[in-house]
């Protein structure tokens, strides 16, 4: 049986020229070896969830790194699922080997690596949870809820052994009279129709494709996770009965494959236009898990509006709670030492005389001061809480949050003085790279630091 398809006779076309191609020079198969890899683990991935970046999945893959927030899970599963794609690619070699169900048993196993607990949803929404055993058939149905709310039953667990069966068969009997992309297509469909295990369904439907291709010398297929969407599409309507789409739909993918060979064999580029894109991501990782940011206009300009309003302003509310116990809390700044004075502009026009006057906006002032023509090392918040009401003699305490604007860091000092700016007494201080502001936590350290020190000299004072 052969359906006709709008895509098979490019295909044929296409495989007629790669083969006339063959064998690859070593360098030219090296690198076609290695994008597909990486391609196909990535995407068949993605597509299920992974949350394994185009660059992390590189450095995995081919440097056996991980790099940045990944768990542990993830990087197993995509570490199994390139184990799985490595035996397609052996058993393939074996053009006498069967296609059996322990070798589908076995991908399963290979990709899921251990056992563990999922959480599911019943037919009734009620949500439970479930454990995976790889390599078993399911023991729980499963199904699918479409976007119009209905939901889709795949092959109930105690069926999955005869359909499974009945699969085998189908393939070993028109292995042999259908176009090898289209059986594999097929296969792939019929397979997640069955849905025989608990996970791990999609990614062994895609290897147990692509083992079919590669059985019959075609390339692997990528389906590429940003064209799910499509993939789900043509997946639904061959439910309804147009089984033409998910198989024109592999079609497509191949051609792509196939003219990726191609240009890999004639020793041409074989990166795309969007991997540029890719290699960028890869750099930041490796170039950026440690920056050095140094200052400028507008990394000085959100530092201190972010110390003013995160941590000056909630200590100052803080401190409110003390007034009681003080004649006077007030509050000043200082830029580089020097007092800021806060001013307003008093206009002595007529109040009916209005003129139109343009100003030049100026995005990284604060304090009055512009950050880009104007220098600033130093910021300080002083508390001044004055004449302690409890005390027989006068007793003043000081509170000094100061940052210090460092070329390619920042310190953020907290000093507690009884004598106004001399003998003071460091409560905390912390030195972080430009870029990174202070956690909620850390803040809460600092207001903490403050009141304690601001408790234990009202309590220790007569």
């Amino acid at each position: 049986m052969r359906y006709d398809t709008i895509h098979i006779k490019q295909i044929e076309i296409l495989e007629q020229i790669l083969k006339g191609l063959k064998p690859l020079k070593d360098l030219d198969k090296k690198r076609l070896d290695k994008k597909m890899r990486l391609e196909f683990n990535y995407n068949s991935n993605h597509i299920e969830g992974n949350t394994l970046t185009y660059g992390q999945t590189e450095m995995l893959l081919f440097s056996d790194l991980s790099v940045g927030d990944v768990s542990v899970s993830d990087l197993e599963e995509m570490k199994g699922h390139d184990l799985g794609l490595k035996m397609i690619n052996d058993y393939a070699l074996d053009k006498d080997r069967p296609l059996t169900e322990l070798f589908i048993k076995e991908l399963n196993k290979i990709i899921l690596v251990r056992p563990y607990w999922k959480e599911a949803v019943t037919n009734d929404s009620t949500p439970t949870s479930k454990r995976i055993i790889p390599g078993e058939y399911k023991k729980m149905p499963n199904h699918v809820r479409l976007k119009n709310g209905e939901v889709f039953e795949y092959t109930n667990p105690e069926d999955v052994v005869a359909e499974m069966s009945s699969l085998i068969q189908w393939y070993r009997e028109n292995k042999e009279t259908m176009h090898p992309v289209q059986i594999a297509a097929e296969f792939h469909y019929k397979f997640v129709c069955i849905h025989p295990f608990d996970d791990g369904n999609g990614r062994v439907a895609r290897l147990i494709m692509n083992y079919i291709l590669i059985s019959n010398d075609y390339p692997l297929v990528v389906i590429k996770s940003d064209d799910k969407s499509n993939y789900l599409k043509s997946l639904r309507k061959a439910d309804l009965g147009f089984i033409k789409s998910i198989i024109e739909y592999i079609e497509f993918q191949m051609i792509w494959s196939l003219e990726l060979n191609i240009a890999a064999a004639n020793g041409e580029a074989i990166e795309e236009s969007e991997d540029y894109l890719k290699e960028l991501e890869l750099l930041k990782k490796e170039k950026l898990s440690i920056e050095y940011i140094h200052k400028t206009p507008k990394i000085l300009f959100e530092l201190i509006e972010f110390t003013r309003d995160y941590i000056f302003l909630e200590l100052n509310s803080k401190l409110e709670a003390f007034d009681d116990f003080f004649a006077e809390i007030k509050q000043d700044t200082y830029l580089d030492h020097i007092k800021y004075i806060k001013t307003k502009t008093v206009s002595k026009l007529p109040m009916n005389l209005w003129l139109d006057k343009e100003e030049e906006i100026r995005p990284y002032k604060i304090y009055n001061i512009d950050l880009e023509e104007e220098a600033l090392e130093n910021l300080q918040y002083k508390f001044s809480l004055l004449s302690l009401k409890s005390s027989s003699e006068k007793y003043d305490v000081y509170l000094f949050l100061e940052l210090k604007l460092n070329d390619s860091n920042y310190d953020l000092n907290l000093y507690f003085s009884e004598h106004d700016r001399y003998n003071k007494e460091e409560l905390i201080n912390t030195t972080q790279n430009y870029g990174r502001f202070l956690l909620k936590a850390e803040i809460d350290i600092y207001i903490k630091s403050a009141i304690d020190k601001l408790m234990n000299s009202i309590k220790v004072r007569n």
